[in-house]
């Protein structure tokens, strides 16, 4: 019996290492399909901006570019690139309406010019994202900025960044490793590692599922179960999710935290089940163990969500996110900000 168990067993492994590696295979080769969202074109046509269509060639691959320059006001605009969160995301329908009006919207009326562009594999841009890790990332995000810098109506020197989710280690990293850049805002961008971001997710997937007690902790250990087998398996394979899961799941970003000098703005949800606020601001307090240094800001927006919509109860942010209203909050805590530091 014990050892009809054990083939069992072995059994059972085999089959969930497949689906993994067939899963990872899958999206190494077939990436996700994504296309724009129905209101995206009308919105940024009735922009009071010139838009600017091209393409940022990095190590050979050639990403999906958009610059927005904002018309009248200074000849030269100061400008903000965007870096999304993780997953099969295009900025043409990112965040539920995010981009539209926490990046385009706040910037472009301060008379700045917005960068967005398509991540590997996303939109028109070629490659795959999963192929890269923060690092990779921030070499595209760099790239981006360099190669709006030579553009005459931008100036060079007045250059920030703003990244959502992910985006926001993505962002702080680059902050730390490129003096040029002017700034960079964290919108619910994480200050724990990523390996904590999960576990934290996942813990809140089983509360919002209704579950509790030893229901709640089985749910929470074959979550970090899976993760662990599944980040086993892309050391290994190293392509595909698992590859990139393998690749950026010990990511930590309080080296960059740590070394950064230019103004940096973290603004977190109070209902965010993703990027919980308190304890990623308990990881800033025990990283910065004699107080957060002057040049960082942090600020927690009442009732706002991973996407900084309103909701009640935490939860309430698994439903449909569009059907709640924006948090007018975070736009004047980043209006607020830009003018302190002189935008």
């Amino acid at each position: 019996m014990k050892k009809q168990n054990i083939f069992i067993a072995i059994g059972l492994l085999l089959v969930i290492g497949m689906f993994y590696v067939g899963r990872s295979v899958y999206y190494e080769y077939y990436p996700v399909e994504v296309y724009p969202s129905e209101t995206w074109e009308p919105f940024v046509s009735s922009l009071d901006a010139q838009r600017e269509a091209f393409f940022i060639e990095v190590d050979g691959i050639n990403l999906e570019a958009e610059l927005f320059i904002p018309n009248g006001g200074d000849e030269q605009k100061a400008a903000v690139v965007f870096s999304p969160g993780s997953g099969d995301t295009i900025y043409q329908n990112y965040g539920f309406g995010l981009v539209e009006t926490f990046v385009l919207d706040v910037f472009l009326s301060r008379d700045m010019a917005v960068l967005l562009i398509n991540k590997r594999g996303m939109g028109q841009s070629e490659g795959l994202y999963t192929s890269r890790s923060i690092e990779g990332r921030s070499e595209d995000l760099i790239a981006s900025v360099r190669a709006i810098q030579i553009h005459p109506q931008i100036d060079a020197g007045n250059i920030g960044l703003v990244g959502h989710s992910e985006g926001g280690w993505v962002v702080n990293y680059t902050a730390a490793q490129n003096p040029e850049i002017a700034f960079f805002i964290g919108l619910a961008g994480p200050t724990i590692t990523r390996w904590e971001q999960a576990k934290d997710m996942y813990r809140y997937e089983a509360v919002c599922l209704g579950l509790e007690g030893e229901e709640l902790d089985a749910y929470f250990e074959k979550r970090v179960r899976n993760t662990e087998l599944g980040v086993k398996i892309g050391r290994i394979t190293n392509f595909g999710l698992l590859g990139f899961d393998y690749r950026t799941m010990t990511f930590d970003p309080e080296a960059s935290l740590l070394e950064v000098e230019i103004p940096g703005l973290f603004i977190f949800g109070e209902n965010d089940v993703l990027v919980l606020p308190n304890n990623n601001l308990e990881r800033l307090d025990d990283i910065f163990i004699n107080g957060l240094p002057e040049n960082l800001t942090v600020t927690v927006a009442e009732d706002a969500t991973h996407q900084f919509r309103l909701v009640d109860e935490p939860c309430d942010s698994w439903n449909d996110p569009s059907q709640y209203e924006q948090s007018t909050e975070v736009i004047d805590i980043m209006n607020n900000w830009l003018a302190e530091i002189g935008y």
